[in-house]
């Protein structure tokens, strides 16, 4: 019978040396069960592990928003509006508001 390490080695090939690889880091977060499950199909149909499917996607969508290099292209800040003062209100204009 095999050993868990062995299965796990075999199924996610990629795990140890990413593990290892200090340009790697851990990236993780909460999904929609669906949306889970469709990430694990897309790796399955792929043949790839989570690790590598979601590395993956993410190089796909940054090739896609950016500019071809798997950066997101410069986004220029928009100015913020400056706040806006009440404009002064004349006595005659007050008086005026009761008519």
């Amino acid at each position: 019978m095999k050993q868990w390490s062995e299965v796990a080695t075999y199924f996610h090939p990629t795990m140890p040396a990413k593990k290892e690889d200090p340009n790697y880091t851990i990236l993780r977060g909460h999904v929609p069960k669906d949306l889970y499950r469709r990430f694990k199909i897309l790796c399955l149909e792929r043949g790839v592990d989570n690790s590598q499917g979601l590395e993956d996607l993410l190089n796909e969508y940054f090739e896609l928003k950016g500019d071809g290099t798997g950066q997101l292209a410069p986004t220029t800040p928009t100015p913020e509006a400056p706040p806006q003062k009440p404009s002064p209100v004349s006595p005659k204009s007050q008086a005026g508001e009761g008519k």
